[in-house]
């Protein structure tokens, strides 16, 4: 008697049992991770439509915030005093009030990226004792109490170097940062969007196609992709990441309005219940390095 006889004939598998191990089967192949590209891992089951993902590459610099007290006036940061001309009119709310420096950007410590300025510092101002950090809800242009602000390196080759009248602002617990961070760059790439309004007309066209015809992998195949095309993180560029739903769907005169800040809750940087901040801008008015018509918006979850 051979071993197999010993321990009994085996069990076939009713018909039902093997279309759910064959399923099964399916679905664990299909959510297998295999690098596309080198640093990016998809989902198996999505390889043939990383053809249709590709195209919607973009480029974006990555954004690492590093908690950090001696910080210079002119370098890239949070929460900190900012680069500004001597005798231009430091920004005030709609109450008068001195408003927060919550972030500044110098274009010339990061990699250029197409589209957005070379040099020069965009500074981004919250009203310091709101509790919407300065966002209108019915009007998310208008500059009443938050700011944006752009300064060419000429325009700040004499500049303040006096912001005692901030001492009270600083120490604000209002605004999503509380303390000062220095801000490093680096150039990275992605894909897809899933939240973007541009991610929309990549679903109709080839997403949402590919998800119906593979329908008991819709779930596992959007859970298996999520944190790779969600686009978190601090960020210049590339796709908005959003707790609740992009602002520019519902808006058609935002809809070609492109990435220009993001500022996500990591760490001690908190938006409301784990949010994320965002400006947007069309592309005309970054190419004129005007920033009078930017969109500010922040949500939570």
């Amino acid at each position: 008697m051979g071993l197999f006889d010993f321990l009994g004939p085996k069990k076939k598998l009713s018909s039902t049992t093997k279309a759910e191990s064959q399923a099964n089967n399916k679905t664990k192949d299909s959510l297998q991770k295999i690098e596309i590209r080198p640093g990016l891992q998809i989902p198996q089951g999505l390889k043939d439509l990383w053809p249709e993902i590709e195209k919607t590459r973009l480029v974006f610099n990555s954004i690492e915030a590093t908690p950090q007290d001696d910080l210079a006036l002119e370098q890239s940061k949070l929460a900190h005093y900012p680069c500004m001309p001597i005798g231009f009119d430091y920004p005030k709310d709609a109450d008068g009030k001195y408003m927060f420096p919550l972030a500044q950007i110098n274009f010339g410590e990061m990699p250029a990226l197409e589209g957005y300025p070379k040099s020069g510092y965009l500074q981004l101002y919250l009203s310091a004792f709101d509790d919407v950090y300065g966002m209108d809800f019915d009007d998310m242009q208008l500059q009443k109490n938050f700011r944006v602000l752009f300064f060419e390196e000429q325009e700040v080759e004499k500049y303040k170097s006096d912001f005692s009248f901030l001492d009270d602002i600083m120490t604000s617990e209002m605004p999503p940062v509380h303390k000062p961070y220095a801000l490093t760059f680096t150039q990275k790439e992605e894909y897809l969007g899933f939240g973007d309004v541009r991610y929309e007309e990549m679903n109709q066209s080839a997403v949402l196609p590919f998800l119906e015809e593979n329908e008991e992998l819709q779930d596992e195949l959007m859970g298996g992709t999520y944190d790779v095309f969600t686009g978190t993180g601090h960020k210049i560029g590339g796709y908005a990441f959003f707790t609740q739903t992009d602002p520019r769907i519902d808006e058609p005169k935002f809809e070609e309005y492109i990435l220009l800040f993001q500022l996500d809750s990591i760490g001690d940087i908190m938006w409301g219940d784990a949010g994320v901040g965002h400006l947007f801008i069309h592309p005309d008015d970054l190419a004129k390095k005007d920033f009078s018509k930017v969109v500010y918006h922040w949500d939570c979850s």
